[in-house]
């Protein structure tokens, strides 16, 4: 794409993980840059397109469940990504058309395509923070973020391949847990993260190649992806391939397939 069109602010000479994503599936809204980084990651992962229309997946699957069999009617998705269509408030204002949802991301890209293209219906709400999950007490406390969600009933938060863009130093663990301190009783968390014990050397090499390239990107073991939840109980089957959450249809061969841990849990 013409470097031109570019917001202002973005600098198109490196790779973005929102744009490689939409690079993978199939989007428009990508640079030289996204693209090269993409085919790096796709050299040592042939998969790696497959695997991102899993995790996206999942998404749907997960954010049918929350609406459908747990009865949540507002979601807090941080990460969002350059929409595409499903997105969250399509899929639960479909079952509950008052579902309310707040997305967070903090490239300029997306907030263009979010603004122009995240329309609730009309029983519902949508909204879009420009915020960072590096600090979770600003989103928490974002005037368009309180008037949209009532952080006194239960949330959805969805934390989709995002976690794996901060490095151990940063501390995912205590941003997360923020997070999940200020959700009540009732609320629910769902998270993918690429894991590093599924292919350790492919996985190392897609993290060497974002390093050289400018990206934080952290595979991580099982263990650690299960710290996430901190002591919220575990939707069955708990932490799992992605392929293997609440599968539609036929189960997959080979679930291990897609490298990416996922789960779900239920704040007591």
């Amino acid at each position: 794409m013409d470097v031109e069109w570019a917001p202002p602010g973005i600098d198109t000479s490196l790779p973005h993980s929102a744009r490689m994503y939409d690079y993978w599936i199939g989007g428009k809204d990508n640079f030289a840059a996204d693209r090269a980084m993409g085919d790096a990651f796709a050299a040592a992962i042939p998969s790696i397109r497959t695997m991102a229309q899993e995790n996206r997946a999942f998404m749907h699957r997960v954010v049918r469940y929350l609406t459908g069999e747990a009865g949540i009617r507002q979601f807090l998705d941080i990460g969002t990504g350059i929409p595409t269509r499903p997105n969250v408030h399509e899929i639960a204002q479909a079952i509950a058309p008052q579902t309310r949802v707040a997305y967070v991301d903090h490239d300029p890209i997306v907030l263009v395509h979010a603004r122009a293209l995240m329309v609730s219906g009309t029983e519902g709400e949508t909204v879009y923070l420009d915020a960072d999950l590096r600090e979770p007490g600003k989103i928490l406390a974002d005037p368009d973020l309180t008037a949209t969600l009532d952080l006194e009933r239960p949330v959805g938060l969805l934390l989709i391949a995002i976690l794996m863009l901060m490095a151990d130093e940063d501390d995912p663990w205590e941003k997360v847990a923020t997070l999940l301190d200020a959700l009540p009783s009732g609320s629910y968390v769902a998270i993918t993260h690429p894991g590093l014990d599924f292919d350790p050397e492919a996985m190392g090499g897609i993290a060497t190649a974002a390093n050289q390239g400018g990206m934080t990107l952290v595979p991580r073991v099982r263990d650690d992806v299960a710290r996430f939840f901190a002591d919220w109980e575990l939707v069955e089957p708990g932490v799992v391939p992605v392929m293997a959450w609440h599968p539609e249809g036929t189960p997959p061969a080979d679930p291990n397939g897609a490298y990416y841990w996922s789960g779900v849990a239920r704040k007591r």
